[in-house]
């Protein structure tokens, strides 16, 4: 087991990660539908959870450098 803050991190990484491989079908459904607003939309979508996930990423390496990265037994 893991602390609670410490699986926050990893299960949102986890949900970011996911969204971003979804939004390729998004934007490609937006294509064939011929919906720019939405192309749009998915691509900034895109964007910003890439931006989020950078923001887990340095945030989870400065907890293990920090050694606040723990398991509980």
């Amino acid at each position: 087991m893991m602390k609670n803050c410490n699986h926050d991190l990893i299960h949102q990484l986890s949900e970011c990660m996911d969204s971003l491989w979804r939004y390729d079908e998004y934007i490609k459904n937006a294509r064939e539908g011929g919906c720019g607003n939405c192309i749009e939309l998915w691509e900034k979508m895109k964007e910003l959870t890439k931006e989020q996930i950078k923001l887990l990423k340095k945030h989870l390496e400065e907890c293990i450098k920090e050694g606040k990265f723990e398991f509980l037994e």
